[in-house]
């Protein structure tokens, strides 16, 4: 009796926690966004139009220092280098985070509303069920780094397995990644936070040198074949191994307080983005 007492004070202290952190969240995105509207207030009477510069500027600044890594490489990366789209899409990062929860950057699949487990949990086993003939697919496949896409951005492009081509409510992206041996890609950041990225390793890789770090955190996917996080942090994949790996590739709708307007704005996005595949995986074979 004692023991399920203390379980559910336990319960009951974690449920307090939860909802102090969540007001609090609240609270910080109420004063930045006071903060953004006054900021461009003062540099127009400053600067007319040209106050969208110094304000740009800002959701920036404010956009990459979400980073736990932060350092001079990395203000670089994201203003200069490979991160310059998700500094160009910064302004809408920032509403998405203002409309959203809590970011927590990575996530475990319990984080999520029901609502998107229920959608990730189906998705996962039906890339459990179509494993070989996904394999089989690839089997022409000579290049290092490989993709194939079944949907893109609500859009299907491949109808070999139909049940990837049905419609989600909240998965909107549907791929799939295959890295050879000892390969790996670029540090780079994803461009939207409109969505979180989910990848699943369907072919159980054996051994710990495939892995992606994400952040300053390391998943390693013969521990943890599931890693939800948000890909406009900095990420990095690898395989080191001598085994090829397959990883499914997958954006699902960034739960929010106004889901509807979300999948609005991603609609509008995607249709926007849909001719851009070649763009954003320039480096990669398409299948």
């Amino acid at each position: 009796m004692y023991t399920k007492l203390k379980v559910e004070h336990n319960k009951f202290i974690i449920n307090v926690y939860i909802n102090i952190v969540e007001q609090m969240y609240i609270i910080l995105k109420f004063f930045l966004t006071l903060f953004l509207i006054t900021s461009y207030i003062f540099f127009h009477s400053l600067f007319g139009l040209f106050a969208l510069i110094p304000f740009w500027f800002i959701c920036g600044l404010i956009d990459v220092s979400r980073h736990k890594t932060m350092n001079l490489k990395l203000l670089k990366e994201y203003f200069v280098g490979k991160g310059i789209l998700t500094f160009a899409l910064s302004p809408l990062n920032l509403l998405a985070d203002l409309l959203s929860f809590q970011n927590l950057h990575t996530f475990k699949i319990e984080n999520l509303p029901i609502s998107h487990q229920n959608e990730i949990n189906q998705i996962i086993k039906l890339f459990d069920e179509n494993k070989k003939q996904i394999e089989d697919r690839f089997q022409s496949a000579k290049d290092n780094r490989n993709m194939l896409f079944y949907k893109w951005y609500g859009k299907n492009l491949d109808e070999s397995i139909p049940e990837f081509n049905q419609s989600f409510n909240y998965i909107k992206t549907i791929g799939v990644s295959l890295f050879r041996e000892k390969t790996s890609t670029s540090r780079h950041f994803g461009p939207m936070r409109l969505t979180f990225r989910i990848l699943y390793n369907f072919n159980k890789v054996k051994k710990t040198g495939s892995y992606i770090e994400a952040d300053g955190i390391n998943n390693i996917w013969k521990k943890s074949p599931l890693f939800i996080f948000d890909d406009t942090l900095i990420h990095q994949s690898f395989n080191e191994e001598d085994d090829i790996r397959y990883c499914a590739f997958i954006d699902i709708v960034r739960p929010s307080h106004l889901n509807h307007i979300m999948i609005f704005l991603l609609s509008a996005v995607g249709f926007l983005l849909k001719k851009t595949r070649g763009i954003f995986y320039k480096n990669w074979k398409m299948i």
